[in-house]
Order: C-alpha cells, then structure tokens, then sequence
C-alpha cells in the first residue's frame, strides 16, 4: 500500500497595513527611551499592528485567501480549518468559526492555544487529520498582541506585534512532512502569560485596575536559556524521526522572538545564517504567526526550491514546543 503523506501544497500570510517605527512607537506612547535602546535588545527597528477596525480572524482570512490563490483551491474544498492564536476575537466561540464564514468554507474548524509553537501543533494535527482520509488541511496562525501590550510596560510594548499566515496541507503519494515532534513542560514561571480574564481570574474592577489583562514577560534570561533548551530538544528529535542530521537541512527557521535569540539558536546549533531566517528586525513578534510569515516569506521570495528540507521550530510560553521537517 502507497504511504499517505501530508504535503504542504501552498503559503500565505497577512501584515497590517499600519508599521510602527521605533521612532513613533517611542512618540505615540511617550516612551523614555530611543531607537537604539529597543534595536540593541531586540534587533527590532518596525512592526506591523492592526488598525482599530480590525481583529485577528480578518487577519486571518486575508491570509488563508492568499493561501487557496496560491494553490489554486476554493475554500469549498477545505477539509478542515486548525487556527493557532493567543488571541481570538473572543473567548466563545472559536475564531476559526469567523474564519471560516469569511472565506466561505464549511467544514469542522477550531482554534488551538500552544502560545508561539502554535503553528507547530497545528502541523501534527493538519497532517494526522491527512493521514486519517482528509484531503486538504488549512494550518494557519495569527495573533494580535498589540492588542495585549500594557502602554506602561516598555518591555513588552516595543517586542509584540500582529501578523497571520498559514499553509494547506494535501494528501500526497510524495514525501513531504518527513517528521513533526512536540513537547511541552508546564512551569510554575511561563515565560509570558495574561493572567486575568480566564476562569481562574475573571474579568473584573479589581483585576482592571491591576493591570492583569495585559501580556506580562518573564526575566529575559530565564527565557533565553530554556529557549535554547527546548529548541535543542526538538530539533534533535525532529531529526532523529525523521532520519537526518543538520547538514541535511536547507533552511532553517525559528521563531522570531527577539533577533538576539534567533542568533543564539543559530550558535547552539552550529547553523551558519544564511541558512536561516531572520525576520525580527520589520515584523516584531507575531507569537504564534512567526513561523508560518517568515515560511511563506522565504517561499515567496524564491529562497526554497523543489527537492529543499526545511526545518521548522518554536518555543511559547507554557512552556510548549515543536519541531517539524518538510521536503519541498
């Protein structure tokens, strides 16, 4: 019997209109800081955020449009919808249903929450959703966290930005997701979290006034050394499943939390950066929307090539983490 393969057919992504510059960043939240303060902590210098008469799932369907243009597929045709987002349009129901009614689709469609290894989770679904018998899986992931960002928390404020993007996956008699590897560690410290607005601390006057539904980040390097950790852990399992080693691999991306970061990783795993990805420095960090931009950009701009591996990971808070290998 043919193996079934889960292949990704076609990318797609979506950026506000609206970019942030360092400069008026500091300008229109009277930050007591410069450009270069931000640039040297995190390599960024702009963003993307929504204007206000936007929300993550009309992100999200611009981007899963581009991605049936891409592959020549009408919404119809969609199987399934995973969305991965930290921040859904609203609690009940899931933002993937809006999704869904602005693309035209009808089919089971739900959100899933692992943070910024999000995009990754949803491959391991997307592709056991193929094996199962479905056809054509869309993988997408936004987040809106400028949404989130406390204007008094300069930290967080000059990191997080907006962005949505996404795969289809099809049935396939061609290798293509070689190998998808998650994990996932709950920590009493998170790395990022909203504490508020959840059933453990409902919405309140209290919990208004204290500030506690906006994005809080933990200590940066308690953060990068478990990044570096996790991202480690599952590239190496990545591999191992999937029978291959690093010089295997054409590209490289990873989430695009902070540049520093990215060049950390890049240092622990011996991978020289033009086999890499860096996209932090215009699009900020999109959580769970890094992977999937930054995959469609480099397939846009020609930067994979057929008969190409690519290697996929992330880490969000949590903490989750994953790792996938894909054969172009």
């Amino acid at each position: 019997m043919t193996e079934r393969w889960a292949r990704i057919t076609a990318c797609g992504s979506y950026l506000p209109k609206e970019v942030l510059t360092n400069e008026e960043l500091i300008e229109r939240f009277n930050l007591d800081i410069d450009s270069e303060w931000i640039k040297s902590r995190t390599g960024i210098e702009s963003r993307h955020w929504m204007s206000a008469d936007q929300t993550t799932s009309d992100m999200v369907a611009l981007a899963a449009e581009q991605v049936l243009e891409n592959a020549g597929v009408v919404a119809a045709d969609v199987d399934r919808i995973v969305l991965a987002t930290i921040s859904p349009d609203q609690p009940s129901p899931a933002t993937a249903m809006r999704v869904a009614r602005l693309i035209g689709a009808r089919c089971p469609a739900f959100d899933l929450s692992a943070a910024c290894a999000g995009f990754l989770y949803g491959l391991d679904l997307g592709a056991a959703s193929i094996r199962g018998g479905e056809e054509r899986v869309l993988v997408l992931a936004a987040d809106a966290r400028s949404r989130f960002v406390d204007p008094k928390d300069r930290r967080s404020l000059v990191l997080f930005a907006d962005g949505a993007a996404g795969v289809l996956l099809e049935a396939s008699d061609a290798p293509g997701l070689l190998s998808v590897c998650l994990g996932a560690e709950g920590r009493e410290r998170p790395g990022a979290e909203v504490p508020a607005g959840g059933a453990r601390e409902p919405a309140s006057h209290a919990t208004v006034d204290a500030r506690r539904h906006f994005v809080r980040v933990d200590g940066k390097q308690e953060i990068f050394d478990l990044f570096l950790e996790y991202t480690r852990e599952a590239c190496t399992k990545a591999l191992k499943a999937a029978k291959l080693s690093l010089d295997d691999i054409d590209l490289f991306i990873c989430h695009q939390g902070n540049a520093h970061m990215v060049q950390l990783v890049l240092d622990d795993l011996g991978l020289p950066p033009e086999r890499s990805v860096c996209d932090v420095a215009q699009h900020g960090n999109t959580s769970a929307a890094t992977v999937p931009i930054a995959l469609a950009e480099a397939h846009a701009a020609g930067r994979i090539q057929a008969g190409q591996r690519v290697l996929l990971t992330s880490v969000g808070a949590g903490y989750t983490f994953g790792a996938a290998i894909h054969l172009f």
